[in-house]
């Protein structure tokens, strides 16, 4: 056999072991891939002490801390030292709720945009700042102008780049259904662009029988359309940056069991569990049978890294 014919078997062999190792990585449960992070109710506005003990109560670390902040509030960076110690990585949802999409977009809201940007800059670590959450929900008040909304997005990025914060993250989190239903508010007409996005998102939730018009819908049903939309938008990784089921209507441990050993979405990288009682109770540890689901299920990590 020639050295060229070894050559070519020799590629062919590895090319045909790293289709496999892909594939395996592909078919693989989500937990066994994929980060699991939180929104805790109160952290870490009031310390790490909610998420720690959110993590007791799970038997492992959390790989994200979560948190949401207005834009009458400063750039923290005690809370971003906090959220990242023991590798955990923090994100941010970031919300304008009296400031206009159109006001950002026209450059009133510079300064304060610099700032965190300057803050961001100085943290260390990689922080993901997730921007104007669910802009095609009809909830939040910067839906239903995808322009100025395309606008807003790609000053608030330039600043940053411009500040050198290019330990920035930003991650674009539709919400899995638009609403409304149109054509004009579809999640795709948001989206500012592959250069000013890093991780695809999206938010979804099982909200069971708490309203009279929903219904138990599994996993995989909540996230199944969103997912092959977001996912034809570009090549970055995908995280589900907001989830949770309530416990009406079916079974929630097993609902979580189910999610975790889903191979369904091959490109997701991070779940965040929405975990508070409110318009349902959303919690982790909601009962002792759901907070086995979790510690069965998900990846070990060891709390003694913390």
């Amino acid at each position: 056999m020639s050295l060229g014919v070894q050559t070519m078997n020799v590629c062919a062999m590895e090319s045909t072991a790293a289709t496999e190792v892909t594939l395996h990585t592909e078919r693989a449960p989500i937990a066994q891939r994929a980060m699991l992070g939180a929104f805790t109710y109160g952290g870490i506005w009031r310390g790490i002490e909610p998420v720690l003990q959110l993590e007791a109560d799970l038997g492992r670390r959390l790989d994200v801390v979560h948190w949401f902040t207005n834009w009458n509030q400063p750039y923290f960076p005690e809370m971003v030292a906090l959220a990242s110690t023991a590798g955990r990585k923090p994100l941010i949802s970031w919300q304008p709720h009296e400031q206009s999409i159109a006001d950002i977009a026209a450059g009133v809201y510079d300064q304060y945009i610099l700032s965190w940007a300057e803050g961001v800059r100085t943290a260390g670590v990689v922080v993901y700042l997730r921007p104007f959450p669910e802009m095609n929900g009809d909830w939040v008040s910067w839906n239903g102008q995808p322009a100025l909304f395309r606008a807003a997005w790609r000053r608030m990025a330039g600043i940053f780049e411009l500040a050198g914060a290019d330990n920035v993250k930003w991650v674009f989190s539709p919400n899995v259904t638009d609403t409304p239903r149109t054509e004009e508010n579809r999640f795709e007409h948001y989206y500012p662009g592959p250069d000013v996005v890093d991780v695809l998102a999206l938010d979804g939730y099982n909200w069971g029988t708490t309203r009279e018009w929903t219904e138990w819908r599994s996993f995989e049903a909540v996230f199944r359309t969103g997912y092959d939309r977001i996912a034809a938008l570009g090549d970055q990784g995908i995280w589900f940056a907001e989830m949770a089921s309530s416990a009406e209507g079916g079974d929630k441990a097993a609902w979580v069991s189910d999610m975790l050993a889903s191979t369904a979405f091959p490109r997701v990288e991070a779940l965040i569990w929405f975990d508070e009682h409110k318009e349902a109770d959303w919690r982790m540890v909601a009962d002792d049978a759901v907070a086995l689901a979790f510690r069965d299920g998900s990846r070990t990590a060891d709390l003694a890294e913390r």
